[in-house]
């Protein structure tokens, strides 16, 4: 598996987000109910050295969501996968449910490469793509009843931190259904173990859950990628904080790591901020 290869799976496994995600997106304010926030960064690393960082910035009231993004690659990684990629998205989320109304992203890649995706969710309908430039999709194409009931990346972010689509007391039992503008897939979690962590960047000390997570591609891929199933193992760390909204709880992955052929390729959360106050060790 190219380095390249294994950076793009971490990256759609951490905060999902790759060459088809799209930015900025207007989006009314929500009004009404209890109001609470979530933000987490990440710093993103292959055996031990930087390779950039990405961010989350996800407000709430009432039932409405709308949550922020930003990744941009640093040092040698720029070298053949040179990125900025900034997202939004809105919809609702309640203690059950989860649908997303609108996402935007802007991508700018190598060689002053551009890319602008949105992905609009009306009544049920299968999701509506806006391209610029737009890209063939002809030979791969993701099937409308395939588009279905799926996420945008960031809102599945938010989907499986928020806990909606996992078993009661195991925030690691949860599948996120995805398509990006080109892509349909699967991301899901399981329980390993529970686990004492220490961060070594000082964020948390206390107990945690070891889980795994498993990406699993399913259509829009060309066909020598979807026969590609040579993913190592991604195992994470994730801290459960409580919120100051009443019944709301936030699974967090604290690290994420995969041993590659070219050593450990990791993400590690190094701030995190829950209604605007940082968390404290062994909540």
């Amino acid at each position: 598996m190219r380095l390249s290869t294994a950076f793009f799976g971490l990256m759609i496994l951490t905060l999902p987000a790759g060459q088809a995600l799209a930015a900025g997106g207007a989006s009314g304010e929500p009004a009404g109910g209890p109001s609470g926030s979530l933000a987490f960064a990440m710093s993103l690393y292959a055996g031990g050295v930087t390779l950039g960082k990405v961010d989350m910035d996800a407000k709430f009231i009432g039932d409405k969501y709308h949550v922020v993004s930003n990744l941009e690659t640093s040092g040698v990684v720029n070298v053949f996968w040179q990125s900025q990629i900034q997202a939004t998205s809105n919809g609702k989320l309640d203690k059950k449910a989860m649908q997303p109304s609108l996402y935007d992203s802007f991508y700018t890649g190598h060689s002053a490469k551009n890319q602008e995706v949105s992905l609009t969710y009306e009544n049920g309908d299968p999701v509506r793509l806006y391209a610029n430039p737009s890209y063939p999709l002809t030979g791969y194409e993701v099937k409308p009843e395939e588009k279905k009931g799926t996420f945008d990346p960031l809102s599945a972010v938010l989907y499986i931190a928020s806990g909606v689509g996992a078993e009661p007391g195991n925030p690691c039992s949860v599948k996120a259904p995805v398509f990006d503008g080109r892509r349909r897939y699967n991301v899901g979690m399981t329980k390993v173990k529970p686990v004492d962590i220490k961060m070594d960047n000082g964020l948390y000390k206390g107990p945690a859950l070891l889980c795994a997570i498993e990406y699993k591609q399913l259509s829009g891929y060309k066909p020598r990628v979807l026969r590609d199933t040579n993913f190592p193992t991604i195992n994470v760390w994730v801290g459960v904080f409580p919120s100051a909204v009443t019944g709301r709880s936030f699974a967090i992955p604290l690290r994420v790591w995969a041993n590659t052929q070219y050593g450990v390729i990791a993400a590690v959360t190094n701030t995190l901020k829950i209604d605007g106050q940082p968390v404290k060790s062994g909540n």
